[in-house]
C-alpha cells in the first residue's frame, strides 16, 4: 500500500513540476520521462474510465498541460503520441489506426507491482524464476491479476521491473528467466 500511496505522491509532484512538460533530449532522461508520463496516463484513463479515445481528444486533457507556475506548459501531439506509442508498446493500450486506440483494464504497470509484491511476499528476492513459474508456479494461485496471463505480458512488465531496477531479466534461446532483486 506505501508503494502506491509514494506513486500517487511522486505522480502529484510531478504534475506539478513544470519542467517535466519539457520532454529532453538526453537519451536516458528522455526514457524515464516517458516511462512516467505512461504510468501516470494509464492511471487517469483508469480513475477516469476511459476505455477508448484518440490524439485529438486526449490533448486537452488536464494532465497534459500546467499553469500552476503562471506559464502554461503543455505536452504538444506529437509529444503525446511517443507516450502513447510507448503504452502500446507495454501493454497499455492497442492503437486501433494511427489516431484512435483502446485502454487496456490491467496495465503493465500494475502487473509489474503485483509480480514484485508477490516476489517479496513469497521471499523470491534473489532467487530467480521462470515467465511459466510466475504466471502458473506452485506460488501462484489463481488470486493473483497475472495468474495464467499471455508470457508476453508478463515480460513486458518484468521489463518495467528491469528498468526499475527491481529485477533483472535472462534470455537463452527464447526462453525468459527473471532474477528479483
Amino acid at each position: 500500500m506505501q508503494d502506491a500511496q509514494d506513486k500517487l505522491e511522486l505522480h502529484s509532484k510531478l504534475l506539478k513540476y513544470p519542467p517535466f512538460y519539457t520532454l529532453q533530449d538526453h537519451k536516458e532522461t528522455r526514457k524515464k520521462q516517458i516511462t512516467q508520463w505512461s504510468e501516470i496516463v494509464h492511471l487517469y484513463f483508469q480513475s477516469h474510465k476511459i476505455l477508448e479515445s484518440s490524439i485529438s481528444e486526449i490533448l486537452n486533457f488536464p494532465i497534459f498541460q500546467d499553469s500552476s507556475s503562471g506559464i502554461i506548459k503543455k505536452l504538444d501531439s506529437s509529444e503525446i503520441k511517443e507516450i502513447l506509442n510507448q503504452m502500446a508498446q507495454l501493454g497499455s493500450i492497442e492503437w486501433k489506426n494511427d489516431q484512435n486506440f483502446t485502454v487496456n483494464l490491467v496495465s503493465p504497470f500494475e502487473l509489474a507491482d503485483a509480480i514484485y509484491a508477490w516476489a517479496k511476499e513469497k521471499k523470491l528476492i534473489g532467487y530467480t524464476e521462470t515467465l511459466r513459474g510466475i504466471t502458473e508456479g506452485s506460488q501462484t494461485d489463481e488470486s493473483k491479476k497475472f495468474y495464467n496471463l499471455p508470457q508476453e505480458q508478463i515480460l513486458k512488465a518484468c521489463l518495467i521491473l528491469e528498468e526499475t531496477g527491481r529485477c533483472q531479466v535472462y534470455e537463452f534461446d527464447g526462453l525468459y528467466s527473471i532474477k528479483f532483486i
